[in-house]
Formats: structure tokens, sequence, C-alpha cells
């Protein structure tokens, strides 16, 4: 009797044993994953907007204030489509009516913040004499101010070498005709302030004083 008094009391304590574990990791349960943490994705698509042309193998931004464009090289090479990125989430297209043939087909650059280069190569034909044998281009300066509808403001033929000086807002270009060195305005250069001349009280007023 002792043997099978004791089987029955170590039976009915597994069986409870068993009942506590499974209450215990069904009370862990919901703590397990509540400390689960969503795993993170490092890129993810946030927007898509199709384009009425092909797109070529350039694109480059425009800040303009608080606005951003982003010009998408046509695969004709004959201009580009602007869109406004200002909202990644919810691009739109700006241009929608520019003709294939509009001014900025080319190699399109940046020089400031209403200002772009358009360098197209020339073709080289028969019967043109240069002074040099270099592969010349036609460049195009562009005013941007409207993107969506950008203007030529001067174009150079025969051009050789360009290059730009940002930090003094100046363009070089070098052509049959000579160099040629064009001015644009520089985003975030203020004009320098002139201070008054200092007196006995500004020392006092200010510091430093706002005088000189």
């Amino acid at each position: 009797m002792n043997y099978i008094r004791q089987g029955f009391a170590m039976g009915h304590f597994g069986r409870i044993c068993i009942i506590f574990s499974a209450a215990a990791v069904v009370m862990s349960a919901p703590s397990m994953v509540a400390n689960t943490k969503p795993t993170e994705v490092p890129a993810k698509v946030i927007a898509h907007l199709p384009l009425q042309e092909a797109p070529g193998s350039e694109m480059l931004l425009q800040n303009k204030g608080d606005k951003q464009y982003l010009y998408v090289q046509k695969a004709s090479k004959q201009g580009f489509t602007v869109v406004d990125v200002t909202k990644p989430r919810l691009p739109s297209l700006v241009n929608r009516s520019t003709t294939s043939n509009d001014a900025t087909a080319g190699k399109l650059e940046m020089a400031g913040p209403d200002v772009a280069l358009a360098e197209v190569p020339d073709k080289s034909s028969k019967g043109i004499i240069r002074s040099t044998d270099y592969p010349t281009e036609t460049v195009k300066i562009l005013d941007l101010s409207d993107p969506a509808h950008p203007k030529v403001l001067q174009t150079f033929t025969g051009v050789t070498s360009i290059l730009q000086d940002p930090d003094r807002g100046l363009i070089y270009l070098a052509n049959n005709d000579g160099l040629w060195i064009l001015n644009h305005s520089k985003p975030g250069i203020t004009p320098t302030k002139t201070k008054k001349p200092c007196g006995s009280t500004d020392a006092l007023a200010a510091m430093p004083p706002d005088c000189q």
C-alpha cells in the first residue's frame, strides 16, 4: 500500500509540475514577444514616378530656397525632365509640356542656385578650320530661375575648356576668341555689415562691441 500511495503521490505531483510549467510558458510568451524588436530595414522604396520619356545616364539636383528639383536626362540627350522632389514621398513632374528640343540639351552642370551650364559636343565637319586639334563644344549659360522654363542667357561656340570657381562665383571659358570670365550670384554669401566708429560707451554696451 505504501508503494501504491507513493506512486499516486509522485504521479499527482508530476502532473502539478507540468501544469505549472505550461502556465509559466504561457505567462512568459507575451513578454518574449514584447521584447522582440522589429527588424530595421536599411533602405526601402518610398515613392515611384513614371516618366514620360526614357531616362538617360545623368541626374543632378537644384536647391532653390526651400524647394529641391531633380533634373533627369532624357535618353535622347535632348534636354532633361524636371521633377519636384521637395517632398521625396510625393515627387511630381514640373515640365510636363516642355518640348524635347529644349534649352537643357546636352550635359547639364549646376553653377549656382539659378545658373547652369549646358554643354554639347560640336560635330566634326569638313571645311572647318580650327587653331587647335582639341575637341570643342558649344556651351550655353542657362537661367534656371523658373525650373520649368530654362532660358539661354548666352551661347559660346568652339569652347575647348571650361572651369568653375564656386567660391567666387566665377566661370572661365576658352575658345578661339580667347578667354571669357563670367560672374554669377553665389548662395550663402551675405554682404559685410559696415560697423560704426567706436565711442566711449560702445565697449560697455556690447562685448565684443558692434563698432570698429
